[in-house]
This record gives structure tokens, C-alpha cells and sequence, in this order.
């Protein structure tokens, strides 16, 4: 009986051991939890969540010739800066400017007008003399109509000449449109701000060379701003209140550069159902001119709210996949 109570008591006292243990990993567990969350709950509303993207170029223009054509200078070069409508490429505009020059000499030239409206003056002062004869009875009735007849008719070809000139003028604004377009440019904007530029990024022809319809000639990409399209989960977004204008910050990886402070321009009005996804885009400022394509994080922070506190410490975690992180705002003790 004694060596049985002694075996129950070995037996209690290895589990009791075990529950001490198990007890005490719990313990550690939660302190380190509570150290590591500085000893409150982090509320998904006051989390700074991060996520992978890729910046491109804000705009993203392929300059194409209209017609086919050779083409006569090429002004710039890969990597070279340019201005909104700056010129790119000269275009064999030769047989254009011919025929624009004949037309604005027509433009130009109002003899016919000049004679018609003379034509009318002298018609009017005929329709007067024989008025007067007709009231001394020196003229017909027939000689008086046909001078108001005379008199109509010239008013008319003096119409008819005012339209036939400004036709002309019109043709010779559509050759000069068509002399322009042979000239390529960067395309211009009423969005453009002075100091505005774009990168070459590819010149595809040489001089002498002919090109098609539509052909690419010339690409250029604005890289200042950048723009950052980022696929955020639904319930994010709907928890952070993302939208238009509000202020969201890039990290550049590989770089000791502080984070770089944008603006969101654009939330989807759709979600990718297969992912649960919605696209926020974010533009930021890029004046040192970092290239598109790199990878960076894009951080969004919760709304400022009246009845929040000030944040005193963030710390970073990894999510799911490490496609998305979350950097906590957490509230110290005092």
C-alpha cells in the first residue's frame, strides 16, 4: 500500500510538473506578447498597414506619325529630357508646304470681294438715277425693276464672294494643321504646370528613314510624379477610409531615404472579385528622377480622428504571404 501511494504520488507530482510548465510557458508567452504590445490592444483602426506595388511613369505617351512618310531630322535622343511640345521629329513636309503657301496667298488675296462690293456700288447708284428718271417719267416701269434686279443680284455675288473667300482661308488653316502634324511634339496639356518634363524613353526611327501609318516613332514617360497603382483588400480599405486626397507614404527599399509622402488620386469604383481586391492609387513627388518600375511599399495610415491620441511607437509586422504588412500605432503606458 505504501509503495502504491508512493507510485500515485510520482504520478501527480509529473503532472503537476508538466502543468507548472505548460503554466509557465503561457506566462512567457504573454508577457512577451504584452512587452511586444507594450500592454494594450491594438485596434485594427489605428494600424498603419504596408504593401508591395510597383511605381510607373505618370504619363505614358507613343507619339505616331498620321501618314506614311520619311523622316527628315530627328532632334533628341534616348534618356534626353523634354518640355511639353517641344519638338521630337521633323517629317518631309515639303510637298505640304508648297500647297500651303498657294493656299494662303488666296486667303490673302480679297480682289474678288473688293469687286463685288464696287459691283453693288455701282448697281445702287444705277437703281437711284433710273428711281429719279422713273418720277419724272423719263424711265419704265420695266427699266426700274430690272435695276432693283441688277442691284439684288449683286449683293448676292458679293455673298457668294465673302464665302468663297473665307473657304479659302479655312483651306489654308487645314494645310498649315497638316504641315503641323508633321512636325511631332510631345503632346502639351492644359494640365501642364511650367517646369513640367518628360523622359525619351525609346526613339524608333533614324533620319531618312520611312514609316507607316500609325507607327511608333517616339515614346515618352512623365516620371514626375510617379504613380503607384496598389491592390488593397476590400476590408482595408472599407477599415481605413481610403479615399481621394488622403496622405499615404513610399519606401524605396535598398535606399536610407525617409519615406516619401504622396496622395491618394484614385480609388476604384470596382473590386476584383477573384482577389478581394480594390486598386488606390497614389501619386508622389519623384524630383530626383527615380526610375519607373521600381518595387516599394506604400503605407496607409488611419484618418485623423478628434478623440485619438497621438501614436508614440510603431514597430512592423509581417502578414500573409509577406505581400502586406501591418505597422502598428500602439498607445504606451504611463
Amino acid at each position: 500500500m505504501i509503495l502504491t501511494t508512493e507510485v500515485i504520488s510520482a504520478g501527480q507530482t509529473n503532472r503537476n510538473r508538466k502543468l507548472n510548465m505548460t503554466q509557465k510557458l503561457v506566462v512567457c508567452i504573454a508577457v512577451l506578447s504584452a512587452v511586444w504590445l507594450n500592454g494594450t490592444a491594438v485596434e485594427p483602426e489605428n494600424r498603419v498597414y504596408q504593401f508591395k506595388a510597383i511605381a510607373r511613369a505618370s504619363e505614358d505617351i507613343t507619339v505616331s506619325s498620321t501618314m506614311p512618310v520619311r523622316v527628315a531630322k530627328v532632334f533628341v535622343k534616348d534618356g534626353d529630357t523634354v518640355k511639353p511640345g517641344q519638338t521630337l521629329v521633323q517629317l518631309d513636309d515639303k510637298a505640304e508646304r508648297v500647297q500651303m503657301e498657294q493656299l494662303k496667298a488666296q486667303a490673302e488675296d480679297e480682289t474678288h470681294v473688293e469687286a463685288a462690293e464696287a459691283q453693288l456700288a455701282q448697281k445702287k447708284v444705277d437703281l437711284r438715277r433710273i428711281s429719279n428718271a422713273r418720277a419724272k417719267n423719263a424711265a419704265t416701269e420695266l427699266e426700274l425693276e430690272h435695276a432693283r434686279l441688277e442691284v439684288k443680284i449683286s449683293d448676292l455675288s458679293l455673298t457668294l464672294a465673302k464665302f468663297e473667300h473665307s473657304q479659302d482661308k479655312r483651306k489654308y488653316q487645314q494645310a498649315e494643321a497638316q504641315v503641323d502634324r508633321l512636325r511631332l511634339c510631345v503632346p502639351t496639356s492644359e494640365k501642364d504646370l511650367p517646369g513640367d518634363t518628360f523622359k525619351v524613353f525609346k526613339v524608333f526611327v533614324s533620319r531618312g528613314e520611312s514609316v507607316d501609318r500609325l507607327k511608333e516613332v517616339i515614346r515618352v514617360i512623365k516620371i514626375d510624379p510617379l504613380w503607384i497603382d496598389v491592390p488593397v483588400p476590400e476590408d482595408v480599405v472599407d477599415t481605413l477610409k481610403l479615399k481621394v486626397a488622403q496622405k499615404a507614404h513610399v519606401v524605396f527599399p535598398g535606399t536610407n531615404a525617409l519615406p516619401v509622402e504622396g496622395r491618394i488620386i484614385y480609388v476604384a469604383a470596382e473590386i476584383d472579385a477573384a482577389s478581394g481586391t480594390q486598386i488606390i492609387r497614389v501619386e508622389i513627388p519623384n524630383p530626383k528622377e527615380r526610375p519607373a518600375g521600381k518595387k516599394v511599399f506604400v503605407r496607409f495610415s488611419p484618418t485623423a480622428r478628434s478623440t485619438s491620441k497621438p501614436a508614440d511607437k510603431k514597430q512592423t509586422t509581417k502578414a500573409s504571404a509577406g505581400q502586406t504588412r501591418i505597422l502598428t500605432n500602439r498607445k504606451g503606458t504611463s
